[in-house]
């Protein structure tokens, strides 16, 4: 008989181990994620209150998901943010503006919403604050709405330009 088909043969007729009845391994393995919190900005009687509140992660759409959540469920708070949709976000360079080269450059954060709800100084504060309380390097918030017509800017925003809108006793993010 030829190598050839020898080699052949071998190769159709298997290895020689039977297969096995399917086994059970028992119950899958469940990861069980520990809960993130983050301060977001709602409204008591107008001013900004902060509140910690539940979010899938740090990441800053996670937390700005939270905040619009956040004003529905929350007993003795509220929001102007109700008619608006959160969106996304968008971290970018802000630029170098300082001489010093141990100093990092800050960063510019775009928050995109849509609705068709008035968009507020308030709901402005609420989004601006909450965005520069998760992240001090954050120098600046540009909020824009998207709708049919296209993009609309409502601002570049610092949280400075809403101190006047913070719950007494209260200090917000710079």
């Amino acid at each position: 008989m030829n190598r050839t088909w020898l080699l052949v043969l071998v190769l159709v007729a298997g290895c020689g181990v039977r297969p096995t009845e399917v086994l059970d391994g028992g119950a899958a393995p469940v990861i069980s994620p520990k809960t993130t919190f983050a301060t977001v900005y709602l409204l008591r009687e107008d001013r900004l209150e902060p509140l910690r509140v539940a979010a899938a992660s740090h990441s800053m759409d996670h937390v700005m998901a939270a905040l619009f959540e956040a004003g529905s469920r929350t007993e003795g708070l509220s929001t102007a943010l109700a008619g608006l949709q959160w969106q996304s976000s968008q971290l970018t360079r802000f630029g170098v503006v300082r001489n010093d080269p141990e100093n990092a450059d800050g960063f510019r954060l775009a928050l995109f919403i849509s609705g068709g709800a008035r968009v507020t100084r308030t709901a402005l504060a609420q989004m601006t604050c909450t965005a520069m309380r998760q992240r001090q390097d954050i120098w600046a918030v540009k909020i824009t709405r998207t709708a049919h017509g296209g993009p609309v800017s409502l601002g570049e925003h610092t949280c400075r330009e809403f101190w006047d809108l913070a719950a007494e006793g209260r200090q917000l993010p710079r």
